[in-house]
């Protein structure tokens, strides 16, 4: 199975059989900018990694046999009518693409680390100190274990070890991860990703010019619409006053409480000022008139609905309260590197 951030879809279960790979590759460069193309049939496995130009690494697994690069990439687009791939695409962030794409490429460089001498939540910290990208293949004893990717010292989340492969970005999976291997014992194996660019494994050049700026954060935001984002960060916020509502230990209105969080962060973040009313939450409904780009204010809105939600001992309640929020907005979430 190869390693990519599974997360809601932006198409899934095409058939090869009735598909011209090589354009609706192109057709989601321009959609998406960077993503991964998966393939899966009942002798073999493929993915492609993409950005608005080219198809930048690509991986086959048929039978016994390996294929990676220009070979792997020919190989699949030449024999997908052929091999009844069922087909799926991802969105990647554009400056992770290269993470993903030379994942199955990762070199070993702390093998068979047992929980005996090494504690998870250390040597996450020492990783993360370190500013290291890779990723940790944790085997926990008699009960399920599971992936922490890292990039440049940060965790962008988790996989678990049962073969489905889907990306989970929550604080919890990791905490859970590192309970698990607590009190069940475990071995830890690390793995370094390079981040250095694949050898280019091109598809026919498209006809059509593409303006390479697209791959930056504000073009991403232009294809995601405002009001979707809206409709994202007001259910984000219903969620948490659906529960302080609900504790008759929080003493005052969630609308007060919201609006002084809001004005702690108004020196890194000037568009929550409660008085200036850029940004406005009621009933549900969240609404923006500022210039601040979606992604900044996303990360604010979150920044300050964890810090809540901590702050009262409510977090691990709205972690379990927002998975249908996840899957409703994974684009948005992955888009904006949202992680609460």
């Amino acid at each position: 199975m190869f390693l990519i951030p599974r997360e809601k879809p932006v198409v899934e279960n095409l058939n090869s059989y009735y598909v011209d790979i090589a354009r609706l590759i192109e057709h989601y460069q321009g959609e998406v900018g960077a993503g991964v193309v998966h393939f899966q049939s009942p002798v073999s496995e493929a993915v492609l990694f993409f950005d608005e130009q080219s198809i930048v690494n690509g991986f086959l697994d048929h039978r016994r046999q390996h294929f990676h690069g220009t070979d792997a990439v020919e190989r699949v687009v030449e024999g997908a009518g052929r091999n009844n791939f069922t087909i799926s695409v991802y969105r990647i962030l554009p400056e992770r693409l290269y993470f993903w794409a030379n994942l199955p490429k990762s070199k070993v460089v702390y093998a068979d680390l047992t929980s005996e001498f090494t504690n998870l939540e250390g040597l996450i910290r020492k990783l993360e100190a370190e500013k290291f990208t890779g990723y940790i293949d944790v085997e926990v004893k008699n009960v399920q274990g599971g992936l922490l990717f890292i990039y440049k010292g940060e965790v962008i989340g988790g996989s678990s070890a049962d073969g489905a492969g889907n990306l989970d970005r929550s604080e919890q999976y990791r905490q859970d991860l590192i309970q698990r291997s607590k009190e069940h014992g475990g071995i830890f194996n690390v793995s370094r990703v390079m981040l250095d660019e694949p050898e280019a494994a091109k598809i026919s050049p498209p006809e059509r010019a593409r303006d390479s700026s697209k791959a930056d954060s504000g073009s991403r935001e232009t294809k995601i619409a405002s009001a979707r984002i809206m409709e994202m960060l007001g259910g984000l916020l219903y969620a948490l006053e659906s529960l302080v509502r609900s504790n008759r230990k929080i003493k005052g209105d969630f609308e007060t409480l919201l609006n002084r969080k809001f004005v702690e962060k108004v020196d890194k973040y000037e568009f929550l000022d409660p008085f200036a009313a850029e940004f406005r939450y009621s009933e549900g409904k969240a609404q923006f008139s500022g210039s601040a780009d979606y992604g900044k204010l996303a990360a604010a809105v979150a920044e300050c609905v964890t810090e809540i939600a901590e702050s009262h001992g409510l977090l691990v309640r709205l972690q379990k309260n927002l998975e249908v929020w996840r899957r409703e907005f994974a684009d948005e979430i992955a888009a904006f590197d949202i992680r609460l």
